[in-house]
């Protein structure tokens, strides 16, 4: 059976219907999503951390999983981005949905001489890749987003505007908190997949004022087969991150 491929873009039915925007209604959730933007966000993210974890379910039993955790720094005299993937049951293989490997990590930075330092270790072997600067700089952008068009932003942790597309559609299921400083999205949809197999979605995520993710999780079950996929997210940013600096 298919399994989910790990990726921070995570697909949801119930939202980006092709319909056009809608105009958010006057009040405090219009105003915390206007104030969203993508170069305020960078701008304002330095360092960071995310631990992005996706899960295959067969009878309530984990069938398999893949759990990706990242760390950077992009201040510009101590670039650093490491990402280490580790990968269990069902999810390891050969077919084009699976890991061929259990662990994998990636280690890219600068030195005091700004030389460009690169390590990748595969089931502790390591390999021989080749990196320059913009390298590091193209896997920190890419915590961000992975694609961009038309000015807009999408495939990693910043949220801002796939929340201003789809707000105003949406508008019942945002929510803000007492200090007005996070919004949160959660939705339960059911919905027919092409054989007629009913789909139960839960997606429920919540970011900053910056639209930067904080906490997402989205599920889908299969009711039919009792089959469940999930994928869950949580960041830091601006932390201090305990750096390695050889794998």
């Amino acid at each position: 059976m298919k399994k989910l491929k790990l990726k921070l873009l995570i697909p949801v039915s119930c939202l980006l219907t092709g319909c056009g925007i809608v105009e958010i209604p006057e009040g405090d959730i219009k105003n915390f999503v206007d104030q969203l933007d993508y170069k305020l966000a960078y701008e304002h993210v330095n360092t960071g951390k995310s631990i992005i974890t996706a899960s295959y379910y067969v009878n309530d039993v984990l069938d398999g999983q893949v759990c990706s955790t990242t760390y950077f720094d992009k201040t510009s005299d101590t670039k650093y981005y490491y990402i280490n993937t580790e990968v269990e049951g069902s999810f390891i293989g050969n077919d084009s949905d699976q890991y061929p490997y259990n662990n994998q990590q990636i280690l890219a930075y600068l030195d005091s001489e700004k030389n460009v330092k690169v390590f990748k270790k595969t089931d502790e072997i390591l390999e021989n890749i080749s990196y320059r600067e913009e390298d590091i700089n193209t896997s920190i952008n890419n915590f961000f987003y992975l694609e961009l068009e038309g000015g807009y932003h999408r495939g990693g942790v910043y949220y801002g505007d796939y929340i201003k597309v789809n707000c105003g559609q949406f508008y019942d299921f945002f929510h803000l908190n007492s200090a007005k400083d996070e919004l949160r999205y959660a939705i339960l949809t059911k919905s027919l997949n092409s054989e007629n197999e009913e789909i139960e979605t839960l997606h429920d995520f919540v970011v900053d004022k910056y639209g930067m993710i904080i906490t997402l999780e989205s599920t889908s079950t299969y009711k039919a087969r009792n089959v469940k996929m999930k994928t869950t997210i949580t960041c830091d940013y601006n932390i201090e991150i305990e750096k390695k600096y050889e794998l």
